[in-house]
């Protein structure tokens, strides 16, 4: 499954999301970041690149590094966060901000110990005036210590993403995933124990080799668990991963075909609602209505502040990406400079269109009143003239989503149609800034997709 792998769906989204990212100069950057911000409440986004080992299809912005290491460098890198958002803190200082939301990915953001995250957090608190509590992404087997787990609540990690990806070893080890299914049992029962207040567990599936019926079997063990929410993940693959070459050179299996990926969505539909777990996204099922791991809202839609290596942030008009090489990211920040390495304007428009498709192909429902609220207008009239105008009318005659005077809805026919358009925008937008922004810290120009 890479970027041309979902027929009309790819070439769509070449097409309507084409971008042009260029490098800023600090002052540009900043007068655009404070001129755009869009609302008041605001999410913010902290990248932890460190990995101590590489995932097989890890599409992100990750630096290896061995565990003897990580305290020295951990240190450097958290005054370079520190220092950058001191810069976004004078850029907004005349805004009475609202922090809604705080939650960190990577990279491991679980190899961060407890004493890092308080001094993060309390740096968050005092510079943008907010009570902070913090969710993060985790891997089992850094969890797996009950004394660690209690110091990350302690220090005020509210929420946990585990990143248990299977309950068969097979599998766990076709994705290069470096834990074992006990260890993902044990990592549940302590953050549990420690009183983490909202745990999700992610699953991957159309992993090379993989069968519906295992599949099937990891939906049934992640259900029986102690946990709010399941988010279920396709196994993407982006030619910058290690896995790229592996399978195109035969060493690897194939991925499934695309009627079982078909069948294994549907699967998901079917065994979770049934067990109480109901879908608030394409891909995420949760046991609680007032509460899901939040992150695809904020990207698309902001606004969002990104720090970090390789973080990206979206004001609502500005959207930027931060250097992905950590020694240039901590020494521009050193320099008292914006570590943004490419950036560019969105207008109304678009910003409209990634909403409408955040919230009907991911979120399931496109409320009509919330979003004349958000954007003064009414869906039609703003998005009148665009592709996503003539798109609406096709996608209902094909039973793909209803309408109503208070919104549009994703149906169940539909769900194929809407990940096939949700993974081709994934591996065609963001994996490519990605892929692009890993060859050179400081381009000039780059072309998205």
């Amino acid at each position: 499954m890479d970027r041309d792998s979902f027929g009309l769906w790819s070439f769509i989204t070449k097409r309507v999301f084409r971008a042009e990212f260029s490098k800023p100069k600090d002052e540009e950057a900043a007068k655009a970041l404070g001129g755009t911000l869009r609302e008041t409440d605001v999410a913010i986004y902290i990248h932890i690149p460190f990995c101590t080992g590489t995932c097989t299809f890890c599409p992100y912005v990750r630096v290896p590094i061995l565990r003897s290491e990580l305290e020295r460098v951990l240190e450097k890198y958290v005054n370079a966060l520190i220092r950058e958002m001191a810069m976004y803190s004078r850029i907004y200082k005349d805004l009475d901000l609202r922090i809604i939301d705080i939650h960190a990915g990577g990279g491991t953001p679980s190899l961060v110990p407890g004493r890092y995250w308080r001094v993060i957090l309390e740096n968050l608190s005092s510079l943008f005036n907010a009570e902070c509590k913090i969710a993060i992404e985790a891997n089992p087997e850094d969890l797996i210590d009950e004394g660690y787990v209690s110091d990350l609540i302690d220090s005020g990690v509210s929420e946990v993403s585990l990143g248990v990806q299977s309950f068969n070893p097979r599998v766990l080890k076709v994705l290069g995933r470096r834990h074992s299914v006990e260890d993902s049992i044990k990592a549940i029962e302590n953050l549990r124990n420690a009183g983490c207040r909202y745990v999700n567990i992610d699953l991957m599936y159309m992993a090379p080799g993989q069968t519906l019926e295992e599949w099937i079997r990891d939906l049934e063990v992640a259900s029986q668990q102690d946990v709010n929410e399941i988010t279920c993940y396709p196994t993407l693959i982006t030619p910058h991963s290690i896995g790229y070459k592996l399978i195109k050179e035969g060493k690897i299996p194939p991925q499934p075909s695309m009627s079982v990926f078909k069948r294994m969505i549907y699967a998901c539909e079917d065994i979770l609602p049934a067990r109480g777990y109901k879908g608030v996204e394409i891909y995420g099922y949760s046991r609680r209505e007032d509460w899901k791991y939040v992150t695809v809202n904020y990207e698309m839609e902001g606004p969002l502040l990104g720090f970090g290596c390789g973080a990206m942030g979206f004001t609502g008009g500005y959207e930027y990406v931060n250097v992905h090489f950590i020694e240039d990211y901590i020494d521009t920040t050193l320099n008292g400079k914006l570590p943004i390495a490419g950036a560019r304007r969105v207008n109304l428009t678009e910003r409209a269109i990634r909403y409408i498709a955040c919230r009907l192909f991911v979120c399931r429902v496109l409320d009509k009143k919330s979003f004349k609220l958000k954007f003064g207008n009414e869906v039609h009239e703003l998005i009148r003239g665009t592709g996503f105008d003539k798109a609406i009318p096709l996608l209902k005659m094909m039973g793909t989503i209803r309408e109503d005077e208070e919104k549009i809805s994703l149906t169940r026919r539909g769900l194929f149609t809407a990940h096939k358009i949700c993974w081709a925008f994934v591996l065609n937008v963001p994996c490519r800034i990605v892929e692009e922004y890993l060859k050179n810290p400081w381009p000039l120009r780059v072309l998205i997709p």
